[in-house]
C-alpha cells in the first residue's frame, strides 16, 4: 500500500472514529440526565449499590457520592475518558461501583443505545488494529492512539468505552448477587517462551525497557531457567449477577459480573425485585499455596508478568 493509500485510509478511520464516539458520549450523556431525573423523582427509584474500598474510591474520584446513587452511576455510565483519577497511561485502570438500580423502560433503552455504540466502537478499533497488524504492538497502540487524537478524542480511555452496561431489560421474579473471589493462574514458562514474546512486542528493538528485560533473560543463570512463572489474576473479586424466573419452573439465567451498577427494570412502584444482600467488603482468601509464598514479588519480566521463584518463601 502507497504511503498516499496509508494517508488515506488513515483519514477514514479517524472521521469515523469522531462519529462513532462523538455518537458515545451524547448517548453516555442522555443516559446520565435520565438518572439524575430519576434521583430528583420526588418518589424515590429503588437502589442498591455496594460500598467496598475500591467503589469508595470511585466514587470520591468522580465527586458524586453513595448518598445520590443514581448521579453516581450516571458519572460512571459517562466517565470514557483519562482523567487525573487515573494513572498516566495505564489503561487497565477501571473505576468499578458495582449494585443494583430499579429504572424506567425508557432508561433501559438509553442504556441499550449506549452499549450499541460501545460496540460498533469496539469492532472498529479492532479493524484500526487489523490494519494495522504488519506493525509492532507499541507503533500499533500509538498509531491507534494518534488517530483517536486526530478525530478528537485523545484522552478516550479504551476499556472505560468497551465496557457493557449490565441490563435485566424484563424484570425478573429475584436477583441473586454473590461475590466471587479474585482468582489467580500461575503457569511455568520458559527462556524461550519469553525470548519469543519480548521479541514479538518490540521486533525493531526500539523499546530500551524491552531490551533490558531481554538482557536480563539473556543473563539468567542456567539453574534458574525452571524458576520462571508467569502470574495473571483479576485485580480484584466481581459481584456476580444472576436473574431468576419463577414461572411455571424456575429459571436462573446470568447476566453477568457486574462492575458497575446493573440497571433493572422497574414498573410503577419503582422497586427492586427480590434480591439478596451481601456483604458491602468482598470475603477474604485463607488459602495461600506454598507456591504462592516461594513468588517473588517484584516481577523478573514486567511485560510479561512474570516472577522467579525463590529459594525460601517471602
Amino acid at each position: 500500500m502507497t504511503e498516499h493509500a496509508i494517508a488515506s485510509s488513515n483519514q477514514q478511520f479517524e472521521a469515523q472514529l469522531a462519529e462513532v464516539l462523538g455518537q458515545m458520549h451524547a448517548r453516555a450523556d442522555r443516559l446520565a440526565q435520565s438518572l439524575f431525573e430519576l434521583q430528583k423523582a420526588t418518589h424515590p427509584w429503588q437502589s442498591y449499590l455496594l460500598q467496598p474500598g475500591f467503589a469508595t474510591e470511585a466514587a470520591e474520584r468522580l465527586g458524586a457520592t453513595f448518598d445520590s446513587p443514581f448521579t453516581l452511576a450516571g458519572a460512571l455510565f459517562a466517565n470514557l475518558d483519562y482523567g487525573e483519577q487515573y494513572l498516566p497511561g495505564d489503561a487497565r485502570n477501571t473505576l468499578q461501583i458495582p449494585g443494583l438500580l430499579a429504572v424506567p423502560a425508557e432508561t433501559i433503552a438509553l442504556a441499550q443505545e449506549l452499549n450499541a455504540s460501545k460496540v460498533k466502537f469496539q469492532q472498529l478499533t479492532a479493524a484500526i488494529k487489523e490494519s494495522l497488524s504488519p506493525r509492532p504492538a507499541l507503533e500499533r497502540d500509538r498509531l491507534l492512539r494518534d488517530m483517536l487524537g486526530n478525530a478528537g478524542f485523545s484522552r478516550a480511555h479504551l476499556r472505560q468505552c468497551y465496557r457493557q452496561i449490565l441490563l435485566c431489560p424484563e424484570r425478573p421474579d429475584a436477583v441473586a448477587l454473590s461475590w466471587i473471589k479474585a482468582r489467580k493462574s500461575i503457569r511455568k514458562v520458559n527462556v524461550a517462551w519469553c525470548e519469543k514474546k519480548l521479541v514479538q512486542l518490540d521486533p525493531q528493538g526500539q523499546d530500551p525497557g524491552i531490551q533490558y528485560q531481554r538482557q536480563l533473560l539473556a543473563g539468567l543463570h542456567k539453574s534458574q531457567h525452571n524458576s520462571l512463572r508467569q502470574i495473571q489474576m483479576q485485580s480484584r473479586p466481581n459481584l456476580q449477577v444472576a436473574e431468576i424466573f419463577r414461572d411455571k419452573q424456575e429459571e436462573y439465567r446470568q447476566v453477568g459480573y457486574a462492575a458497575m451498577p446493573v440497571l433493572v427494570k422497574s414498573e410503577g412502584d419503582r422497586t427492586l425485585p427480590e434480591f439478596t444482600r451481601v456483604d458491602h467488603n468482598p470475603p477474604l482468601s485463607q488459602r495461600r499455596t506454598r507456591r504462592d509464598l516461594r513468588i517473588e514479588k517484584t516481577p523478573f519480566l514486567a511485560a510479561l508478568r512474570v516472577h522467579l521463584v525463590s529459594d525460601s518463601p517471602n
